[in-house]
């Protein structure tokens, strides 16, 4: 698999421990006067499309079957530091980073009428049984940069609904690198293996702020409103919306072994990808320079490939692709660089 991510973290934690010293000040997710930095760990979600590999019946079988159950590890890190006033607007640019990876596997058997079919020509190898074994695992990882254009002073009152502070304009690459193996050592015995990578590159827009419910009558005011348990709590609570264009370039490799034969294909597809994000954020301050977050994206991935496989009807393998969603929900320590306060002193 492809994991450029890793140089991308490593080379952004690098830059922020060489960081130079300055006075710092936290604008609800944006760095107002100074340099911070972020690294956390936590979960990712990944429902990716069915692999549908054998046939019984006619019919092909779901050899993969994702949900919302599909996880894994995530972590990631950034950088973000202050670049200035730019006409009516406060700028900072930032470069951060994730990786995830999420395994899964599953079994799927056929008792009579089974069919696998050899994906570089469609050749159909007949079975009276099979107990197919499919493990999956896929590397998710990506890299922005990114520009905030916030306000010209900090405001630290919480809003009664929500309070926009910044727009955003970002540059992402990020992939989804699939390793797939199917066996049966059963009925006719076969294995297949395939790499499916792709690789998103493009832009995004975005705006951000911090939310509250206080104007929903009890509950809202009891929560999130002013003197509300978050309050009483030192929680913070902030939402961030992004929406870009990419495109979507997928490499496929398969190998397969069964009947005797043996063979090899290789694909490349391209396809116009939408990738919508909302992002929500609690914060705790811990410290004068320092706080934890609670950070969760839920993402849209408007292209994801998946694999329509060749039969003896002719139809070749070819690579498809449908839309997921997706989930990354992190606990990260932010870290203000200088002697001054990140934070003023009561927050409100």
């Amino acid at each position: 698999m492809r994991n450029p991510i890793r140089v991308f973290a490593a080379a952004a934690l690098g830059a922020a421990i060489f960081a130079p010293a300055a006075q710092a000040q936290d604008m609800t997710t944006a760095t107002f006067n100074g340099t911070t930095i972020w690294v956390g760990g936590g979960v990712q979600f990944l429902s990716l499309p069915d692999i549908r590999f054998t046939e019984q019946n006619g019919r092909r079988q779901r050899n993969s079957e994702s949900d919302w159950l599909d996880f894994g590890g995530a972590a990631g890190a950034g950088i973000e530091t202050a670049l200035g006033i730019w006409g009516s607007s406060r700028v900072t640019g930032s470069v951060k980073g994730f990786f995830a990876n999420v395994e899964t596997d599953d079994r799927k058997r056929c008792n009579g009428n089974c069919t696998v079919f050899n994906p570089a020509n469609g050749q159909a190898l007949l079975s009276s049984t099979l107990s197919t074994k499919t493990d999956r695992e896929a590397d998710y990882w990506g890299g922005q940069v990114e520009l905030k254009f916030g306000r010209l002073e900090a405001v630290h009152t919480k809003p009664a609904i929500y309070r926009n502070d910044y727009f955003i304009v970002g540059a992402d690459v990020r992939g989804i690198d699939q390793d797939n193996h199917l066996r049966s050592p059963v009925g006719t015995p076969f294995t297949y293996k395939e790499t499916l990578d792709t690789t998103y590159v493009g832009g995004y827009i975005g705006i951000g702020g911090e939310y509250s419910f206080g104007f929903i009558p009890f509950v809202g005011s009891a929560v999130k409103g002013v003197g509300g348990i978050y309050d009483r709590l030192g929680l913070h609570t902030f939402i961030n919306l992004r929406a870009g264009l990419y495109d979507a370039e997928t490499d496929y490799d398969g190998r397969f072994a069964g009947g005797g034969f043996n063979s090899r294909l290789s694909q490349s597809n391209d396809e116009l990808a939408f990738i919508g994000t909302v992002s929500l954020e609690t914060r705790k301050q811990i410290g004068m320079r320092t706080s934890l977050s609670l950070w969760t994206d839920y993402e849209y991935i408007s292209s994801v490939p998946k694999m329509r496989y060749a039969n003896d009807d002719g139809r070749p393998t070819q690579i498809d692709d449908e839309g997921v969603f997706a989930s990354r929900t992190m606990l990260r320590l932010n870290i203000g660089f200088g002697s001054a306060q990140l934070y003023e002193e009561p927050l409100k």
